[in-house]
């Protein structure tokens, strides 16, 4: 009996080995080691030099990304912070794993379960970059997996996990708030067996991660008070990116932040309740999610998901209230929608492992080994195929287009320049400004060349103004182009 039990714990670990370290390896060999452009540029510049990011904050991977980006001495802090990213997303693939362990019993499934969502192109490519959905959906899966474990085992520590890990996920993105209503379906009625003193432990989690948040206003207020951000010395008002977006110097002005106020949350949020939005936006997730998983394993999971309904459809429909709630949000808000899918590929990615093993289960009886051999088949060709189609994501790690494109900009401004970028390029700018620290003097100040036109006499006066941007034209300054560089114009009086 030792023997035996010693040979299944054997199993239990190499599985669970393999569902983490394999999605992982992925992802670190998928990591470039420049910088990207956009909010993945953002991400790796921030959480460095201890700013503050834009809504809603995202204190918890600002504060992971500090400790990766200062602690480990190997590769750019680009890099390093894509890996810190990796670790994340393996992180909620092996949270697929324990999450089948414990619906189905069967460990190298959900190791199988676990390489299928670490290996969807969605899935790939955000955990090779950084992205905060990448530390929400660890946080998020985390939270789902102690939740099924304390339903099933009646823990007290699972419990206060679920609580630790989803205060961690509330601390990350503000989207962790659409779980609540699941997640609270998932809690009762069982919830009302636990000890009072078990629920005030869980509150006592839930709330200490949110307590992160309170590093925006002190943050904001000795920056400002240091003059650290040196867009300010062009008489910008603070609250300008990296160092102190959007200013938040009060508690007043903190829950404004974090509620994202200042973007289009706010009607993505209210267009969720609109039905007629929902016919799109079944079908861009339906495309998505079949190019994710396959069309054989949409269908896979869609059988688990009618026989978990079945067996404990209070469960079942407990993880779906949790996990799609982020769809139309996504949809709705219209940029880069598919990372707020991720939640919802976790769940298909837990419901095509049951669903392939009870579809064996329906040819052959539960006891026989051909169903274990089936199912482990089915899911480990559907995990290469899947693999196979997305390898070509391996080729990320060799992009160095913004590198390139800060080199090319540097080469053609001088060190005391002003550049003007928008979002989009000027990230990659705060990167090699506060990071790499090779901008000389120039000065990054990010928006549209028409948001700051009051501001370009007085800044002409002193130093050249270049901006990053194409097309840009002005009656009341001349606009000469850079040659071999059509998206830089140097900005001149008239």
């Amino acid at each position: 009996m030792t023997r035996y039990r010693g040979a299944a714990i054997r199993k239990v670990s190499l599985a669970s080995l393999a569902a983490f370290f394999i999605p992982f390896a992925i992802y670190v060999a998928s990591s470039p080691q420049s910088v990207g452009f956009w909010d993945t540029a953002e991400m790796q510049t921030v959480p460095y030099i201890f700013g503050i990011p834009h809504p809603s904050g995202c204190p918890a991977f600002i504060f992971s990304g500090w400790l990766v980006s200062h602690a480990v001495p190997l590769g750019s802090v680009a890099w390093r912070i894509n890996v810190m990213c990796g670790a994340a997303m393996a992180l909620a693939a092996w949270c697929v794993y324990a999450t089948v362990v414990e619906l189905e019993g069967k460990p190298w499934l959900g190791a199988f379960a676990a390489i299928v969502f670490g290996v969807g192109t969605v899935v790939w490519t955000r955990g090779s970059r950084a992205e905060v959905h990448a530390l929400l959906i660890a946080f998020a899966a985390l939270t789902l997996w102690l939740i099924v474990r304390w339903r099933r085992a009646g823990e007290d520590r699972a419990l206060l996990g679920a609580a630790l890990a989803y205060g961690f996920a509330l601390a990350t993105h503000g989207l962790a708030v659409l779980m609540a209503p699941g997640l609270a379906f998932l809690l009762f009625p069982r919830i009302r067996e636990a000890p009072m003193r078990t629920l005030a432990h869980a509150a006592a989690h839930l709330a200490l991660p949110l307590l992160l948040y309170l590093y925006i206003p002190l943050r904001s207020n000795y920056l400002y008070a240091h003059h650290v951000d040196p867009t300010l010395s062009l008489g910008l008002p603070p609250g300008r990116p990296f160092w102190d977006d959007q200013h938040v110097s009060t508690l007043g002005a903190l829950l404004h932040y974090v509620a994202g106020s200042e973007t289009h949350a706010g009607d993505a949020l209210h267009s969720i309740l609109d039905a007629d939005n929902y016919g799109m936006v079944a079908a861009h997730f339906g495309s998505s999610v079949t190019h994710e998983f396959s069309f054989f394993g949409v269908v896979f999971a869609l059988f688990g998901l009618v026989i978990l309904t079945r067996a404990q459809w209070q469960l079942a429909l407990g993880l779906v209230a949790a996990c799609l709630p982020s769809i139309p949000f996504g949809q709705l808000f219209a940029i880069d929608p598919e990372r707020y899918f991720l939640a919802a590929f976790w769940l298909a990615a837990v419901l095509t492992a049951v669903g392939i093993r009870r579809v064996a289960v329906w040819f052959f009886h539960p006891s026989d080994a051909l169903v274990d051999g089936i199912a482990l088949t089915v899911s480990a060709s559907l995990a290469f195929v899947l693999f196979v189609t997305n390898v070509s994501n391996f080729e990320n790690r060799n992009n160095k287009s913004a590198t390139e494109f800060v080199d090319r900009v540097v080469a053609r401004t001088p060190s005391n320049a002003i550049l003007v970028a928008n979002w989009t390029y000027g990230t990659s700018f705060g990167y090699a400004a506060y990071v790499e620290r090779r901008l000389g003097n120039r000065i990054i100040v990010i928006g549209f060349p028409h948001d700051y036109k009051t501001f370009y006499p007085a800044w002409l006066r002193t130093r050249p103004v270049y901006l990053v941007y194409q097309g840009y034209t002005d009656p009341d300054f001349r606009i000469e182009p850079i040659p071999n560089d059509p998206t830089i114009v140097r900005l001149l009086p008239k």
